[in-house]
């Protein structure tokens, strides 16, 4: 008999960003959930949200959107479902209203906005730049479920290939939940490097926990870095809002030339096109953003301006560079959420259905949130209540893989450099047991996924498939053959 603590619900949803909450909201009358939280429930990538939300909303209807986010996207994109949720995004303001989230308004109308890659304003914000705060503070509190918080997953219980629920540690003591649906919705990777605009709790555990599970994962090549992340002396300090771009300000030289002058879309093109100038520009000299001309500057980007004053430096003209932001492939799934794993699903950022190509347009990534937890809700299937026996836990290791993947995953890498990476990193010894090495186990599974789909997009093998994938039994990730499927008695 197991010493563990043992929960039992019908839906497990791992993660408590707006992709989870909006999954929860949506949850037929009569399901039962549980949503764990690796932190409390408000460390999140969705709290961190300055941007907005994407919707054709006040539009005549979503072509314009559908439009801007293909050609963001640059291919690599499954054109029904950009069709979809841009289509849904009507519904996902409604919804959103309906909740009581409250979206800047003038004289009755919404103040919207525009960012990069939209040809025109279409960016919902509230309280300016706190958006996803707002958002996350006025739904959290109507999830009718438990949340339990503290509680880091390190493992999927699979029975018969089937998953039924994950196994981790809640405030350090082992923990078993059983669930006749597990729901992945855990973010982007950005915590697994030394500086990035996610939360230091977002590090790609869903991904190493679906691949360890049998699902397919996609495109991991493709990490989209923000253009403007401050930087203060010679340090990172967090996201400054492309919304900023949008009401006026503009990407500087120390003389202030124009960085960006020579583009179609200036200052507002797609986010790659414009790290990838700044990144340029810095090996000469500094790139910084110009906010003089930004009109009720304080009222309208607080977190910005609050964050200046932090710092003691003035908010006109602020130092800036490309930082790790967002991760367009993760785990395959359909628009219902399935993976190819009966009993597992995944949504939000974790997810890849094909809505983001090699690029995401600004503000799609809340939008996606809620149009897909509810399509995942709505579509959820039950396993039979199963028996589930005494689980054997798999290794770890004591080793951290951040320092390295800092140095090699950027705005331009080395194929060379990426290759002796991957090679390092697939010679470790995974024998290590305890939560520190199970946790660390999946930032090494999630990081050699991520070299190896750098290296086909730097090497061109990805241009011979719509999209690289790879599963825990075709890859080549690793030599010793430690992540089996069904690791369980």
């Amino acid at each position: 008999m197991s010493l563990h603590k043992r929960l039992e619900t019908d839906v497990l949803i791992i993660g408590t960003g707006l992709a989870a909450i909006s999954v929860a909201l949506h949850l037929p009358s009569g399901m039962n959930a549980l949503l764990v939280s690796k932190g409390t429930r408000f460390e999140t990538n969705s709290v961190r949200a300055q941007g907005g939300i994407a919707s054709a909303y006040a539009e005549i209807d979503h072509r314009g959107h559908f439009e801007d986010t293909c050609q963001a996207a640059k291919g690599r994109i499954n054109r029904s479902v950009v069709d979809y949720v841009t289509r849904s995004g009507t519904e996902a303001m409604e919804f959103l209203l309906r909740q009581g989230v409250l979206f800047d308004q003038s004289e009755g109308e919404f103040l919207l906005g525009r960012e990069g890659a939209h040809r025109l304003p279409r960016i919902y914000h509230c309280g300016g730049d706190e958006t996803g705060k707002r958002i996350m503070e006025t739904l959290m509190p109507q999830v009718p479920f438990p949340i339990l918080e503290q509680t880091h997953i390190t493992e999927l219980i699979q029975v018969n290939g089937q998953v039924v629920g994950a196994v981790g540690y809640s405030e350090g003591e082992p923990i078993e939940i059983v669930a006749r649906a597990t729901i992945l919705a855990t973010g982007g990777v950005g915590g697994l490097f030394a500086a990035s605009t996610n939360d230091p709790l977002i590090q790609g555990d869903g991904i190493a926990l679906a691949f360890e599970a049998g699902a397919t994962i996609r495109d991991l090549g493709y990490i989209q870095h923000h253009p403007t992340v401050l930087v203060h002396a010679g340090r990172s300090e967090g996201l400054i809002t492309e919304a900023l771009r949008g009401a006026g300000a503009t990407l500087v030289t120390k003389n202030g030339d124009r960085i960006m002058a020579d583009h179609p879309m200036q200052d507002l093109a797609a986010r790659d096109e414009v790290a990838k100038r700044i990144h340029e520009v810095r090996k000469r000299e500094p790139v910084y953003l110009d906010t003089s001309n930004v009109v009720d500057r304080t009222k309208r980007f607080p977190t910005f301006v609050e964050k200046c004053e932090k710092l003691n430096i003035n908010p006109d003209l602020v130092e800036i560079a490309p930082g790790i932001h967002f991760l367009m492939g993760g785990i395959e799934t359909d628009l219902s959420g399935r993976t190819q794993v009966e009993g597992l699903y995944a949504v939000g950022e974790t997810a890849s259905i094909g809505l983001h190509g090699r690029n995401r347009l600004a503000s799609n990534s809340l939008l996606e949130c809620v149009v897909m937890g509810k399509a995942v809700a709505e579509q959820l299937k039950l396993l039979p209540e199963r028996s589930v026996k005494q689980i054997k836990r798999r290794p770890g290791t004591l080793r951290s893989v951040t320092d390295r993947l800092s140095q090699v995953i950027g705005v331009e890498m080395d194929v060379r450099q990426i290759q002796e990476s991957l090679d390092a990193l697939k010679d470790w010894t995974l024998d290590e047991s305890g939560q520190e090495a199970e946790e660390n186990r999946l930032r090494h599974v999630t990081a050699c996924l991520l070299l190896e789909g750098a290296r086909s997009r730097l090497t061109g093998e990805d241009e011979s498939v719509e999209q690289v994938a790879v599963t825990a039994t075709t890859g080549g990730i690793f030599n010793r053959g430690y992540r089996t499927v069904g690791h369980h008695e």
